[in-house]
Parts: structure tokens; C-alpha cells; sequence
């Protein structure tokens, strides 16, 4: 059975940088994602983390006992799972959307005044999850592509 599961937790401060923590949860994630076949988007903002995943209820489910276990994650909420038909992010084994002034416009329209995903009802994360997906495939279409013959911007993650 196919799953959503989302979950917003805060970033627990500690001596290692905010860079560093997040390329070694993107370079985890995407092994380990691409090997159990599960897809999914982090976006990280003001201390906070928004991922969603999407796979097989199995897999996510032992994949997030081992995220409530991470130090690096406190105050964990999870939302609501939901059965899914396909996989929406099938061309991301965890896909890192940068922080953007439209996420931010969206969340003013919420009535909050900065990145609180764990405040979001089901047709707030629907929403958000929409504008994700459309950010990133107009990132992906203003982008040259990449590569030996195709060096353009390269982000970092």
C-alpha cells in the first residue's frame, strides 16, 4: 500500500552547521530512499524542517522510527498519512527545495507570520506540498542543464 507521510520537526542546534546537517540528511536520505524505493521533498527554513515522503507503508514506517530517533530532529509532529494511487515526487529520491520568498508569502497568506508547517490543517499542507512541486519544476525549467557539457548554476544541494 502507497502512503503520503508528512511531518514537520525543529532543528536541534548542536556544534556541527546548518549546512553540514543538511547535506548529511540529503546524502542519507537519497541513498537509503533510492534503495527502498520511497520519493519524497525537504524544505528547511527559520530552524524548522518540512519533509514529506511518499512509498510503500512498510518502508516509511520503519523509515520514520529511525527519523524520531535522529538527534538532529526535536518537537517532531507528524500529519495525518494518506493512501495514495501514484507517487508524486517519483523523480526525487529526496528532493531539497531551497528556502523562497513565495513559501514565505505563503504562509503569510495562513495568517502566519513565519515558517510553522506543524500549523498547517490537511488543505494547508496539500496547498503547500502544490507549490513545491510547481517551484521546483520551474526551477528545473529556468536552469541550464548541468554537467561537463552543460556547466551552468549548480546549487549546492
Amino acid at each position: 500500500m502507497l502512503i503520503q507521510l508528512c511531518y514537520a520537526s525543529r532543528r536541534v542546534e548542536r556544534d556541527y552547521d546548518l549546512l553540514q546537517d543538511l547535506s548529511d540528511i540529503l546524502a542519507q536520505a537519497r541513498s537509503f530512499n533510492e534503495a527502498h524505493q520511497i520519493y519524497g521533498v525537504l524544505y528547511y527554513a527559520e530552524g524548522v524542517y518540512f519533509q514529506c515522503l511518499e512509498g510503500e507503508k512498510s518502508a516509511l514506517e520503519s523509515l520514520f522510527a529511525n527519523i524520531a530517533k535522529d538527534p538532529r530532529h526535536t518537537d517532531i509532529h507528524r500529519f495525518k498519512d494518506h493512501m495514495i494511487d501514484q507517487i508524486h515526487f517519483s523523480q526525487w529520491s529526496m528532493k531539497y527545495v531551497n528556502q523562497h520568498g513565495k513559501v514565505r508569502q505563503f504562509f503569510e497568506k495562513q495568517g502566519l507570520s513565519r515558517f510553522l508547517p506543524h500549523q498547517l490543517d490537511e488543505t494547508g499542507i496539500h496547498d503547500f506540498l502544490k507549490l513545491l512541486l510547481k517551484m521546483q519544476q520551474a526551477d528545473e525549467k529556468s536552469h541550464p542543464k548541468k554537467g561537463l557539457n552543460h556547466r551552468g548554476y549548480q546549487n549546492f544541494f
